[in-house]
């Protein structure tokens, strides 16, 4: 009888962490774009459901096991980087800002194993960015502002990135629930002053990635590709057309192979690329590249870089071809798995899928002119890698929501 009652409580404590760790998530997700204090609070309740539970031996659900490895695996070698690297570029922090970042696909990954929070993050994911839209045009109107940026991402590059991820899974979620008489218009309004205030950072690389993120939603929502290519051509006539009516805007100098932008962007990229010859294997140290002295020097003075305006290779630089490859093997055995659900899944189970691909796609074309794989850019890619690629079922396909979800 004894042992029947000390079961008992166990799983009444495994059930109240496990509730504890998808709310500390949805109050993470929620607050990531507007609130620090949200953010760390939400993700150290999270993490203490997570310990709680695997302290009371619950075997945690991370999907499968090759994508965990393989993240793991970069954060070791993340960690040797910081080793090994000189005594002035050792920055320890680094690892637990790192460990906050990609903490979210463990832990989402995990909570996902009841597939009904799916659409439960995915609407706090959304909300949240709706808010800090709000939030944002208010402060911008109020202030001196040239460019919006959010409240707790205070670049307006890295605020746009975030927009453009959340607007495009707000348009895979609208696609399915549109004839919804209240959760068509609440994901329309999300997309909606997504769109707007990503319009008003002013920031260009997103808005491309926005535009491919879109045409792969579209095309893999619809299972057409006509449909996708009818995207494409609409958005590349719309730049084309902006571009020629306002040649003095920021758009249009990036279109510009002469333009500051570009410029920028590759004189930083050939001295990054002698760097990463410097160090080829593990870099000069995670969290090293603000003091490795790149300065880019024109007309109008000397701009110290931060950081290589490229995701692959700021990586490279920091932990080496080995800290890249294994963070391209994670984002290819991730994706495949969010693909996987996508093909594997119905109703609004697909949709959440479909709409995290398209917010990774954002992120990873925008990388190819940025970082996005840091900061709370950082923690929504991981996140959306966990909450797509949850979805697909262990065992057949059918019988609805609950099991397309896995439950």
């Amino acid at each position: 009888m004894t042992g029947v009652r000390d079961l008992k409580r166990r799983d009444n404590a495994v059930g109240f962490l496990d509730g504890l760790q998808s709310f500390g998530l949805v109050v993470l997700l929620f607050g990531l774009p507007f609130s620090e204090a949200l953010k760390s609070i939400g993700l150290a309740v999270a993490a203490a459901g997570f310990v709680g539970k695997l302290a009371l031996g619950v075997r945690p659900h991370a999907g499968r096991w090759e994508t965990l490895s393989a993240l793991l695996l970069f954060y070791g070698v993340a960690a040797a980087s910081v080793a090994v690297a000189d005594p002035a570029f050792r920055g320890p922090g680094q690892l637990l800002t790192l460990a906050m970042t990609v903490a979210p696909f463990i832990l989402v990954a995990d909570a996902c194993a009841r597939g009904t929070r799916r659409l439960r993050f995915a609407m706090a994911v959304v909300s949240g960015a709706a808010l800090a839209s709000v939030l944002a045009y208010v402060s911008y109107m109020q202030g001196p502002y040239q460019r919006l940026v959010l409240g707790s991402i205070e670049n307006a590059v890295p605020a746009a990135e975030y927009l453009g991820a959340v607007l495009v899974l707000a348009v895979a979620m609208l696609g399915a629930e549109f004839a919804s008489p209240l959760a068509g218009p609440l994901w329309a309004f999300a997309a909606g002053s997504s769109g707007l205030v990503l319009l008003m950072t002013k920031s260009r690389g997103p808005l491309l990635g926005v535009l491919v993120g879109l045409v792969v939603t579209v095309g893999t929502a619809l299972r057409r590709r006509r449909y996708a290519l009818v995207v494409a051509a609409a958005a590349v006539a719309a730049i084309l057309w902006f571009a020629a009516a306002h040649p003095g805007a920021r758009l249009s100098g990036a279109l510009s192979p002469g333009g500051r932008s570009v410029g920028i962007r590759t004189a930083v990229w050939a001295e990054t690329m002698d760097l990463v010859l410097d160090r080829p294997v593990l870099g000069h140290g995670l969290g090293s590249y603000r003091l490795l002295g790149v300065v880019y020097s024109d007309e109008y003075g000397d701009f110290h870089q931060m950081n290589a305006h490229n995701t692959w290779l700021h990586t490279a630089c920091e932990t080496g071809l080995l800290g890249a490859g294994t963070l391209a093997l994670f984002m290819v055995l991730g994706l495949a798995g969010v693909v996987r659900a996508c093909r594997l899944t119905v109703g609004l189970a697909r949709a959440v899928s479909v709409g995290a691909l398209g917010g990774v796609v954002v992120l990873l074309t925008a990388g190819v002119f940025s970082v996005t794989v840091d900061g709370e850019p950082g923690m929504l890619f991981f996140s959306l890698i966990a909450l797509g690629s949850a979805g697909a079922p262990r065992g057949r396909v059918g019988g609805g929501e609950g099991r397309a979800d896995g439950n």
